[in-house]
């Protein structure tokens, strides 16, 4: 089975085509962070490769995933293999280590890490923005072309090394990660404007189901995970993150 969280689509992409590719189960994991969701208990098969795909969010897990993995039970799981396979727009910084740790701490062992550079999809702090066009053509074309090596590593249980670490990791996946994690996530500044027309695709497309629309205007809960699903999908361009997402760039996969 393969385990996926996706805020605009890059990391949806690459576990439905990991998934199709073995012919395994495609689970959300913001599913089981809706109201009401009990907690996530699979069996796993004998033979059964298991997969979990996520976006990086700054330089480190996001934080559902952690959440995620920490309730996670698979009953039956003994030593079946188990791959991770990250999704950023540059670099993944302490990533691995951080997903290599979390399944230690369950006594899970991880048999394969990977990253694939995807388009940015990042927008609410100044200097952050999505890639332009032809940067983002490119890395899709890349990505297309790339991941059937993880999948056939992943397949015959064969060394491969494909990650993007970048500099400064100690910095980026220490303090600014966990000063994200505390401050950054927080669904306050969201606010829509003139231009909504009450469609509701951002309710839709919240993969926590973080937002309902009241008086068909949408208003966010405190579940949010800055995965920016909503201000990306919206077709009318009518959500905006405080001033920090106005003028910058849409992306969906």
């Amino acid at each position: 089975m393969v385990f996926y969280f996706s805020g605009t689509g890059n990391s949806r992409w690459v576990a439905r085509t990991v998934a199709d590719s073995f012919n395994n189960k495609l689970v959300a994991m913001g599913d089981y962070f809706r109201a009401g969701a009990g907690e996530p208990s699979f069996s796993a098969k004998p033979d059964e490769k298991i997969g979990f795909v996520f976006p990086v969010h700054s330089w480190g897990i996001p934080p559902l995933v952690r959440n995620f993995i920490g309730k996670l039970l698979l009953n039956g799981y003994n030593g079946q293999l188990i791959y991770g396979i990250f999704t950023c727009g540059d670099e993944c910084g302490n990533t691995r280590k951080m997903f290599l740790d979390l399944l230690a701490g369950k006594e899970w062992r991880c048999h394969h890490a990977y990253s694939i550079t995807m388009p940015n999809s990042y927008i609410c702090l100044p200097g952050f923005d999505v890639d332009p066009k032809e940067v983002e053509l490119s890395k899709r074309e890349s990505a297309k072309e790339f991941l059937p090596r993880p999948i056939r590593a992943i397949a015959e249980d064969s060394p491969m090394e494909s990650y993007t670490k970048g500099s400064f990791t100690f910095l980026k996946s220490g303090l600014i990660y966990k000063m994200f994690c505390k401050y950054a996530i927080d669904a306050r500044p969201y606010r829509v404007t003139d231009n909504c027309d009450s469609c509701g695709v951002c309710a839709k497309r919240c993969p926590t189901g973080n937002i309902a629309l009241v008086d068909g205007k949408p208003v966010w809960g405190d579940n949010c995970t800055q995965c920016l699903a909503c201000i990306h999908y919206c077709p009318s361009r009518a959500i905006e993150y405080g001033k920090a997402t106005v003028n910058k760039g849409r992306y969906t996969y």
